[in-house]
C-alpha cells in the first residue's frame, strides 16, 4: 500500500475534525427541500456558506443555483466539482430524525448528501488554499430531475471564465455500503431518450368495429413490437431499454367509444451511440409500418435527452487515488441504466469528466431503500467520505495535469 502523501494526511484530518459541522449543513438541507427550478432558500444558503470561506460568487445571472470560485495560492490547471440541489414531490416516510419540512417535498434521491459532501470539500480546499496550485470551481446546479439545470449551466458557459480542464461529480448510492465509493472506467450511466408516439384512427361505436379505425388496436401491436428491438436486434452483449410508461386513449372510464387518437409516451436507455441510432430507426419503422397495416396514422417523436454519463479513462487513476487518499475503498460497479445529466458537461465541451458513485448503504441504519422512495435515507458517515473524495479529486487531478 502505497504511503499515505502530507496532502492526504491533512484531508483525512480535517474531515475527521469537522465531521460535525458536515452533518449539521447535511441535516439543515434534508429538512429544507426544494424543487427544481425553485431552490432559494437552498441557493442563499450555499452562498451563504461558500461565501464565509472567502469563496468567490459569480455572478452570471442565476436565480437558483451558484457556481463558486476558489483561487489557490499559485497558478494551475482549473477543476471543477459539481453537486445537485433539488428535491422530488415525494412526502417523506423515512426513520431519518430529522424529516423533511416542506409538506410533500423530500431529497429522496439525496441531492442533501452531494451538496453537504461539496460544502465540505469546498470549506476543507478553502482551508488549504496555501497548497493549491491552481483554482476550483463549485457548481451547485438546479433542476437534475428535469434533465434541465445542466444545460442552463452550459448556456451560462459555466466551464468558461476560467477555461475548467477536468470535472468531477458525485451521486449516493443505496446498492453499496457506506465506507465505498465506485470508481468505473468507463460508462457508468445510460443514455436518457424520450419517446413520444401519436397514432390516429377513426373513432366511433365501440360496438360497430367495421365503421371505425382503431388506434387501440394498432398501439398495442406497436408496444408488443418494440419490445423486440432489445431482443431481436440489439446484440446480446449491448445492453438497452424500450419501456413505454403511459399510454393515453379515450376519455373518462367511457367504455364503448372508439378514440380517434391514441398517445404514448416511454423511455430509451443506452450506453452506444450506434445502439442509440439503430433504436431511433427500428421504433419509427414500427411506428409508421404497423399503423399502415392497421389502416392508421403513426408518428414517433424521439428526443435525445441525455448523453450516457462516461468515465473519462485519462482520470480513472486520478480518481481511484482521490478516493483512496480520502480513506474509502473504490469498487468497481455495475453500470446503471439511470440517467445524469452531468453527461451534458462533458459531451457539450471536450472536458474531460468523472463520475462517482458514494456508497451509502448500511442496513442496520435502515439505509436501503432506492433513489425516489419516501423511505429513502442516507447513512451520515458519507458526508465526510464524500467531501474528502471531492477535495482529493482536485488535488489529484491538479497534480496530474501539471505532469503532462
Amino acid at each position: 500500500m502505497a504511503e499515505l502523501t502530507a496532502v492526504a494526511q491533512k484531508v483525512r484530518q480535517y474531515m475527521k475534525e469537522h465531521e460535525e459541522e458536515f452533518l449539521e449543513r447535511f441535516r439543515h438541507l434534508h429538512q429544507h427541500p426544494e424543487m427544481s427550478f425553485q431552490e432559494y432558500e437552498t441557493t442563499a444558503y450555499i452562498r451563504e456558506k461558500l461565501t464565509e470561506w472567502g469563496i468567490e460568487i459569480m455572478d452570471v445571472g442565476l436565480e437558483t443555483g451558484v457556481i463558486g470560485l476558489l483561487r489557490g495560492a499559485k497558478e494551475g490547471p482549473c477543476i471543477a466539482l459539481r453537486a445537485d440541489i433539488d428535491a422530488l414531490p415525494v412526502t417523506e416516510e423515512s426513520t431519518i430524525g430529522y424529516p423533511s419540512l416542506n409538506k410533500g417535498v423530500m431529497h429522496a434521491c439525496g441531492h442533501d448528501t452531494h451538496m453537504a459532501s461539496l460544502l465540505g470539500g469546498a470549506q476543507i480546499l478553502a482551508a488549504m488554499r496555501d497548497e493549491l496550485c491552481g483554482s476550483v470551481k463549485f457548481l451547485f446546479q438546479p433542476a437534475e430531475e428535469l434533465n434541465l439545470g445542466a444545460k442552463k449551466f452550459m448556456e451560462l458557459k459555466c466551464l468558461e471564465n476560467p477555461k475548467v480542464d477536468a470535472i468531477f461529480g458525485m451521486h449516493n448510492s443505496p446498492e453499496i455500503p457506506t465506507g465505498t465509493v465506485a470508481v468505473k472506467n468507463g460508462p457508468l450511466m445510460a443514455a436518457v431518450d424520450r419517446i413520444n408516439f401519436t397514432i390516429k384512427g377513426k373513432g366511433g361505436h365501440g360496438g360497430i368495429p367495421q365503421r371505425n379505425v382503431d388506434p387501440i388496436v394498432a398501439a398495442a401491436a406497436i408496444i408488443q413490437a418494440a419490445q423486440t428491438v432489445v431482443s431481436r436486434n440489439t446484440s446480446p452483449i449491448d445492453s438497452a431499454v424500450i419501456s413505454i410508461c403511459n399510454v393515453k386513449a379515450g376519455e373518462g372510464t367511457t367504455n364503448n367509444v372508439t378514440p380517434d387518437e391514441v398517445k404514448m409516451y416511454g423511455t430509451v436507455r443506452t450506453y452506444r451511440k450506434e445502439v442509440e441510432t439503430m433504436i431511433d430507426r427500428r421504433l419509427h419503422e414500427i411506428t409508421e409500418s404497423i399503423s399502415a397495416a392497421y389502416g392508421c396514422e403513426g408518428s414517433l417523436e424521439y428526443i435525445y435527452e441525455l448523453a450516457v454519463t462516461e468515465n473519462n479513462p485519462t482520470l480513472y487513476d486520478v480518481a481511484y487515488a482521490a478516493v483512496t487518499g480520502a480513506g474509502a475503498q473504490p469498487v468497481d460497479p455495475v453500470p446503471s441504466t439511470g440517467g445524469e445529466d452531468f453527461s451534458e458537461y462533458t459531451s457539450k465541451s471536450d472536458v474531460p469528466g468523472f463520475f462517482y458513485w458514494l456508497g451509502t448503504r448500511n442496513e442496520e441504519n435502515d439505509c436501503r431503500y432506492s433513489w425516489h422512495s419516501p423511505h429513502f435515507k442516507a447513512d451520515e458517515p458519507c458526508i465526510a467520505i464524500g467531501a474528502g473524495t471531492y477535495a482529493m479529486s482536485v488535488f489529484e487531478a491538479v497534480e496530474a495535469l501539471t505532469k503532462k
